[in-house]
């Protein structure tokens, strides 16, 4: 059974970001954008075209069957035409997911294929390649750094709860992932982690500042002055849902973010 749109707008500073929207929400979704006037981004897909029979971040680029691959890059090539038609300032786009192989070979060359793909594309519009790697061979920070950097049109978009994550599971250190990343990122994606029981049961945690490092959650102060030294332009977007938890915990997060940004910045 396919799932239903996600219809998500993700806040961020000064700025929002939009998945997965069913059709006969765009109207609705034209107004909202218009009456923030605030710049927006598209995370890939933004729609899903009917008969698409997966979960809307399910990807294949790293995926030994070459019509899930080639269904993914026009998704990709989808929400890229729309975002040029609407005026988004940039793409996101998963590159790892479930399917992906585990030949470290056939992954660094499927991925450096999908790259070039994706580099035609940003000639129309940046896109952002989400970091990951809880599954395959493609998962090395430096893999992601060496993959967008010869094409000026790409950069990294780093969540850091996933990337968190994904460093714990692979046993290595996530601040030093992050340095390594940090200089390639164009975007992040902000929610806390602590262990992947915890993010089984809460998923993404909003921010708040009563979330400390010695609990075992992301240590966010460090984390935004690691990302943001490295690029000052990175655009951040909080990652999680509004709806259903106390506003005034969800501004709390939101002001304690966007204060150690500007002291950074």
């Amino acid at each position: 059974m396919v799932e239903s749109p996600a219809n998500l707008i993700h806040h961020g500073i000064g700025r929002v970001e939009v998945f997965d929207f069913a059709p006969d929400r765009l109207p609705d979704l034209r107004l909202f954008l218009s009456e923030r006037g605030r710049p927006f981004s598209f995370h890939a897909p933004f729609t899903r075209p009917p008969g698409f029979e997966h979960p809307a971040v399910a990807v294949f680029f790293l995926s030994e069957n070459r019509y899930r691959r080639d269904e993914s890059l026009s998704l990709v090539g989808r929400t890229v035409a729309d975002a040029k038609a609407w005026g988004a300032e940039h793409v996101v786009t998963h590159l790892n997911w479930a399917d992906d192989t585990d030949d470290e070979k056939v992954s660094v060359r499927l991925a450096r294929e999908s790259a070039e793909r994706f580099s035609v594309m940003a000639r129309e519009v940046p896109i952002h390649i989400e970091c990951g790697g809880y599954r395959g061979a493609f998962h090395d920070p430096g893999q992601f750094v060496e993959l967008v950097s010869p094409h000026p049109g790409l950069g990294l978009c780093i969540d850091i709860g996933h990337a968190r994550l994904i460093s714990a599971s692979r046993g290595r250190d996530f601040y030093k992932d992050l340095e390594t990343m940090a200089p390639a990122a164009r975007s992040a994606h902000l929610w806390n982690a602590r262990d992947m029981e915890t993010y089984r049961r809460l998923h993404h945690v909003p921010l708040h500042p009563s979330q400390r490092p010695e609990d075992g959650w992301i240590d966010i102060p460090r984390t935004l002055e690691i990302l943001l030294s490295a690029s000052p332009e990175c655009r951040l977007i909080f990652e999680y849902r509004e709806d259903g938890l106390p506003p005034a915990r969800i501004k709390e997060g939101f002001d304690w973010v966007e204060e150690l940004a500007s002291r950074v910045i």
